[in-house]
């Protein structure tokens, strides 16, 4: 059953890295303008496309369509996620429900501001452009009315994000997401198209391939080429039955469904990023090009991590070692392991990278590397509750990060934290006894160095009141304290 109650709007910055770059240095508007990363142009504005310059063309190809093309390079990301964040912040003001799709795609489900305009106003009109016959006949779920609100509600959100940030966008308005970002596409640059529900069908159909359609990958394509379905029409007239027998009912189901532009998931807040990491093209044969990269990719991701304001726990390095019978170039390989290491000691982080790459090189013998590549994951919130014994262990754990020196373990984690636990407490000879006062239930979920440290807090503690029996000495802020108050 298709939901036409929603309204969604789909936001495309046009040719977002070179805007960036426009916005940076205004001069660059009245030039063609390709972004560069190694030998190739990944995008360019609109000005260069004039003269046939496409996305990721080899620089030297670009040259010859455009001679004059100016090229300014694009490695170092940091200022186009600041404006992607911005332009998110952004649309965040007008709905809770924003959904990133890259660094220039976001989704915004606009139903609840849609009804409050629509009961302060009830006639709503046509901004921009419309797919299909603008006089179908309407629907009487009211869904017209609600979408051309949300024409309404897209350009005031597109030029307040021209007039805060200098960027131009495109917008498709639509009850769904597939249907509000493929629209979108229909009218660039600078544009916005609504699509009403009764002509979803022939939009889908406009696509003619089914590689075209949103969230249908290329494998899944493949499979479908493999048995005779390549365009949109055909996906339409293959029964279930037919797509079961390569891909499971529910597969399949959401198959057809995409087809006809039916899609009721919902838009989902984008919250934090589970891993903040960067990787670059390169040709390195040598340890100390190696670790020159490493610093490299460690001082702009560190920015990254400080303006997060999590704490990583774990670093995770990426290596491509040259393979010339691989149609890649070769295979990524990862390695990583968890750390507890102040963001201000750069030496323990290369030290730590350069580990794990000797795990997946070998170091006696001759290599070349194309890609290296420096992540965190598992990340940490700082605490920001009160008397909790997660607010303690973190602000132990937030001080051990910042003021030790302790490097990580070069083992790489391969059981869960609660299956270790389990494993250590209930089959080690050594299972640490719960100290008087605390609550075992608590004390057996706790990590085992945790608990050693509670049971070292105890013995402290009962040393210290037998010499001070007499006295009224305060008690020291020990995790065996906190646990004794809480219980009580």
């Amino acid at each position: 059953m298709d939901d036409h109650s929603r309204v969604i709007i789909h936001f495309d910055i046009d040719c977002f890295y070179a805007q960036v770059e426009m916005v940076k240095n205004p001069k660059l508007r009245s030039v063609p303008l390709g972004i560069q990363q190694k030998t190739v142009v990944v995008t360019s504005n609109y000005l260069a496309r004039e003269y046939g310059i496409k996305k990721c063309m080899r620089i030297s190809e670009a040259k010859e369509l455009c001679p004059n093309l100016v090229l300014v390079k694009g490695e170092d990301l940091y200022d186009y996620r600041q404006t992607s964040n911005k332009v998110f912040e952004l649309l965040q003001s007008y709905s809770p429900f924003v959904e990133k799709l890259g660094m220039d795609e976001n989704f915004v489900d606009v139903t609840e501001l849609v009804k409050e305009r629509l009961q302060q106003a009830q006639k709503a009109d046509l901004v921009g452009f419309v797919f299909g016959d603008v006089n179908s006949t309407e629907c009487v779920c009211g869904c017209q009315e609600r979408l051309l609100k949300g024409s309404e509600i897209a350009q005031e959100i597109r030029d307040k994000v021209y007039t805060n940030l200098g960027l131009t966008t495109c917008a498709g308005i639509a009850h769904n997401k597939i249907l509000a970002k493929i629209v979108g596409s229909e009218n660039k640059p600078n544009k916005q198209t609504v699509l009403f529900p009764n002509d979803a069908l022939e939009l889908m159909l406009s696509l003619r391939s089914v590689r075209r359609i949103p969230w249908i990958g290329n494998a899944a394509a493949d499979v479908l080429e493999r048995i005779s379905i390549t365009t949109v029409e055909e996906l339409h007239n293959c029964d279930l039955e037919q797509l079961g027998r390569v891909f499971d009912r529910d597969k399949a189901k959401n198959l057809k469904d995409l087809s006809f532009g039916i899609d009721n998931t919902p838009v989902k807040t984008t919250g934090k990023p589970l891993s903040i990491g960067l990787e670059d093209a390169c040709k390195l044969t040598e340890e100390k090009a190696v670790q020159t990269k490493f610093h490299e990719l460690l001082k702009r991701l560190l920015i990254l991590v400080k303006e997060d304001g999590r704490i990583p726990k774990v670093i995770r390095i990426t290596v491509r070692k040259f393979n010339p019978l691989h149609p890649m170039g070769g295979l990524r390989e990862t390695r990583q392991c968890h750390i507890n290491i102040p963001l201000t000691n750069e030496e323990k982080f290369i030290q730590t990278a350069m580990n794990l790459f000797w795990k997946i090189i070998n170091r006696n013998g001759s290599f070349k590397v194309t890609v290296l590549g420096l992540s965190f994951t598992k990340f940490a919130d700082k605490p920001s509750e009160k008397n909790t014994l997660n607010t303690f262990l973190m602000k132990t754990s937030q001080k051990e990060y910042f003021e030790s020196d302790a490097s990580c373990s070069n083992q790489e984690p391969v059981l869960k934290r609660g299956k270790f636990l389990q494993d250590n407490v209930e089959n080690s000879e050594n299972a640490i006894e719960c100290p008087p006062g605390v609550d075992k239930t608590v004390f057996k979920e706790l990590p085992l160095e945790v608990q050693q440290e509670i049971w070292s807090d105890y013995t402290r503690n009962k040393q210290l009141m037998d010499k001070n029996s007499k006295s009224k000495l305060s008690k020291p802020n020990t995790l065996f304290n906190f646990l004794q108050r809480q219980k009580h």
